[in-house]
């Protein structure tokens, strides 16, 4: 039974290591189209209804924070779907490494959020 279990440790390794080596395809380019479209769309929502969002942060934060929810459910489901059709059999290891990728950008965004609530005196 050890050496089933060193198996298949070594075969997990090995995915792991050709899922490191091949190209991630799972971001399709429709949906960084329209996760774009979403962005100026916020944008557009933020210029009509805040002129001076400083005074209306929680307005502000409410529109982007929902555009960034709105975006990520999109691509993580076209993330999933896709790597599932294109690698197919590296497909868990691919979108583990693609999440882990995209992890340090999401840390960056809630600080910036939390800075923004902590330190805008109109926020309170």
């Amino acid at each position: 039974m050890n050496d089933l279990h060193k198996a298949l440790g070594d075969i997990s390794s090995i995915h792991k290591q050709v899922a490191s080596k091949t190209e991630f395809r799972g971001y399709g380019p429709t949906t960084l189209a329209i996760t774009g479209v979403f962005a100026i769309l916020a944008a557009v929502a933020q210029a009509l209804c805040l002129p001076n969002p400083a005074k209306h942060i929680s307005i502000y934060l409410g529109i982007w924070i929902a555009t960034a929810v709105f975006s990520t459910a999109l691509t993580g489901l076209q993330m999933y779907t896709r790597t599932r059709r294109i690698h197919s059999g590296l497909s868990n290891e691919m979108l583990r490494m693609a999440v882990e990728q995209f992890l340090p950008s999401v840390g960056a965004g809630l600080l910036v959020t939390v800075v923004l609530l902590h330190y805008v005196p109109q926020a309170s």
